[in-house]
């Protein structure tokens, strides 16, 4: 299993919760109530809070397996960032990547690490979950093939195309083969559970699908170059975050405190990763050391990742009605839901730090 899990992150890329165990989670939600912060004694490293007793916020990962994403959350830990602010994370590692929505519904965790296609599916299944911040600010998902063998997006026909079953998968793919002039079945997808990418460096199939931060970490750490990456924007495809933080609109309700000093201090622990990428990925390694990857994988994943974290107007975390109108059209487009609602349903920024 563990060597199963190495692979996966090598190619890793992000599943999201489809709408039928979206729905499954109606039931789920009636019957579990918000787990609301747990209180713990202890101090936080690095400029803590003293004696004071710190609330333990739970974070649901997005994948069963912990990397270089996780970064802020440790830098936030072991910098003092969170304890600043009276708090403590503790990632919780999910058993599969469709659960971390689930998780947070059922108050198994406060918070959740996901994507920005999780929560629409999520609102479509009247789940009343809410992003509250971005982790990420661009689409950075295409079409990766191995080095010195750029995409030619114009021969398409006849290629096998690793593809996964997630929706963010499917809706983007539509762009890339109207762009390529081709319909589903005139090329070869095949479908990976977990990697791609090394199907694609043995010349078992033509092009991967991945998202560039670790397409770039999986095959420079493996080949010392870089992969040929054809952005899906390239194609198309919306310029809309990827991954972002959420939590259930009733916990929210009676702890927008805890959220707000949550973002206050991921910001900060962002920023300063973002300013020491080297001794930020030392420090997760050092949290994690058991993480299934080499250093140099983690080092060249974060650095691959920060281009990612703000926006144009260099701004972390910040959300726009624009980027939720888009990914909802995009999924609606891709008939993946049904049903596109105003933005103040799927997002707020209230408590974003001033």
């Amino acid at each position: 299993m563990m060597d199963d899990l190495k692979t996966t992150r090598r190619g890793r890329h992000r599943a999201v919760l489809t709408a039928a165990s979206a729905a499954s989670l109606c039931v789920a939600v009636a019957a579990c109530g918000s787990s609301g912060g747990h209180k713990s004694s202890g101090t936080g490293s690095g400029g803590g809070s003293g004696g004071a007793s710190l609330t333990t916020l739970k974070i649901a990962y997005d994948f069963p397996g912990i990397d270089f994403e996780a970064v802020p959350f440790v830098v936030g830990n072991k910098q003092g960032f969170y304890a600043k602010q009276h708090l403590k994370v503790s990632v919780i590692i999910p058993p599969d990547t469709s659960t971390t929505v689930k998780m947070v519904a059922r108050g198994l965790a406060d918070i959740g690490f996901d994507t920005t296609a999780d929560v629409a599916f999520a609102r479509a299944s009247n789940i009343p979950i809410t992003s509250i911040g971005n982790y990420s600010m661009q689409n950075n998902w295409g079409l990766i093939t191995n080095p010195g063998d750029p995409v030619n997006i114009n021969q398409l026909k006849g290629k096998s195309i690793g593809v996964f079953t997630d929706s963010w998968t499917k809706s983007m793919m539509p762009f890339v083969l109207k762009a390529g002039h081709v319909t589903a079945s005139e090329v070869k997808e095949i479908i990976f559970t977990s990697n791609d990418l090394t199907p694609m460096l043995a010349h078992k199939i033509d092009i991967a699908t991945n998202t560039t931060n670790y397409a770039l970490a999986g095959i420079k750490s493996s080949t010392g170059k870089n992969p040929e990456v054809a952005l899906g924007t390239k194609f198309g495809a919306p310029n809309v975050p990827i991954w972002d933080y959420t939590a259930m609109s009733s916990w929210l309700q009676s702890h927008g405190t805890e959220a707000r000093e949550f973002l206050a201090a991921t910001a900060q622990a962002t920023q300063w990763a973002i300013s020491h990428p080297t001794q930020a990925v030392n420090e997760f390694i050092a949290a994690y050391p058991k993480n299934g990857e080499s250093a140099k994988y983690n080092q060249i994943g974060w650095k691959a990742t920060i281009p990612f974290l703000k926006n144009k107007q260099g701004r972390l975390l910040t959300q726009t009605n624009t980027e939720w109108t888009q990914i909802t059209g995009a999924l609606k487009s891709a008939k993946q839901i049904s049903t596109v609602y105003p933005p103040s349903k799927y997002y707020t920024n209230a408590y974003l730090p001033k």
